[in-house]
């Protein structure tokens, strides 16, 4: 019942503020940043449903992901920041990951302590199957757009990424050793 009382008087309070608000005039549009974190909302459930009858979580899926786009094994801290994750929850998803058998690691040549971490053959099947299905979803996503509609979207969005410096470039090994 006190949650039917929250959503009223949430209610009340916005019709409240719609008719006493001397500030600027809504607008229909949204803000772009709005925008995007609506989409951010919609594609990470859309990926939950398409990875999870292949086992995997969103976050487990982008970090074979990465794994794959990065081509060399990685360490949990590189894995991690390609993957928007702190060290500590990377760790949940290698253990994870490396307990159904779709990554190993090896010690890192210079530094045995470090572990790199890398896909398995089964690994890449599982992550071939699932970007089929978020591929698939996809193509609703961008129904309606032209092939250069497309690439300018994916374009405008690294640009975008880039601009905030959360750059999809590889930041190389200096920087790797900086942090």
């Amino acid at each position: 019942m006190s949650a039917v009382r929250g959503v009223a008087g949430a209610s009340r309070a916005l019709q409240h503020d719609e008719l006493t608000s001397d500030s600027t005039p809504a607008t229909a549009e949204p803000g772009i940043s709005y925008a995007i974190g609506r989409l951010q909302t919609l594609v990470f459930a859309a990926i939950t449903e398409r990875v999870a009858p292949y086992g995997l979580t969103t976050l487990q899926f982008t970090s074979l992901s990465v794994l794959n786009r990065h081509g060399t094994p990685l360490s949990n801290s590189q894995l991690a920041r390609r993957s928007f994750m702190t060290p500590q929850s990377m760790h949940e998803v290698i253990k994870r990951l490396e307990g159904e058998g779709l990554i190993k690691r090896n010690p890192h040549p210079d530094h045995a302590r470090k572990l790199l971490a890398t896909l398995t053959a089964k690994g890449r099947r599982v992550l071939a199957e699932c970007e089929a299905a978020v591929a698939e979803w996809e193509e609703t996503l961008l129904e309606g757009f032209s092939e250069e509609e497309r690439a300018a979207f994916l374009r405008m969005i690294k640009c975008a990424v880039n601009n905030v410096h959360g750059g999809f470039e590889d930041p190389g090994p200096a920087a790797e050793d900086r942090r």
